[in-house]
């Protein structure tokens, strides 16, 4: 009996995916993996192999029975004004602080999208500015602006 290939793309991302994962799985296995209350410097690194591994082989396997593209086209709008929306905020924390870095990351990040309004992006704008600030400059005491002054 003959099967049939009907993403070839699916098909060779799950070899690749469940390749890395075996190859992480078995470089990792020389480091502690301690427990799940004292994690070991090798317990992380076996999770994210072991996810890759899964994911490698719902990717391999889907190839075989998945006959329609699930993406019709794509979108590269989104993609280049999501990243450039990233490396803004990375860029910007340091010299005009959390408050401006993030405002500019939210505008471009909306820019991006086509059904949000900007009453929903000044919420979500508010809420990501003082979650920040309570969680990076008051309980972790990183020393980050606040403003650029």
């Amino acid at each position: 009996m003959k099967t049939k290939v009907y993403k070839k793309k699916d098909f060779f991302a799950g070899l690749i995916f469940i390749f890395f994962g075996i190859m992480a799985f078995w470089i990792n296995q020389d480091y502690p993996r301690g427990t799940i209350i004292r994690m070991g410097p090798g317990y992380f690194p076996t999770i994210l192999s072991t996810i890759l591994i899964i994911l490698g082989l719902f990717t391999f396997l889907r190839s075989f029975w998945l006959k329609e593209d699930l993406i019709s086209s794509f979108a590269f709008r989104p993609l280049l004004l999501n990243i450039i929306a990233i490396l803004g905020f990375a860029f910007l924390i340091r010299p005009l602080g959390i408050v401006l870095a993030t405002l500019v990351m939210i505008i471009f990040s909306r820019l991006a999208g086509w059904d949000f309004s900007w009453r929903e992006v000044l919420i979500l704008y508010l809420f990501l500015v003082i979650f920040s600030y309570i969680l990076f400059i008051y309980f972790l005491g990183l020393s980050l602006k606040v403003w650029p002054i």
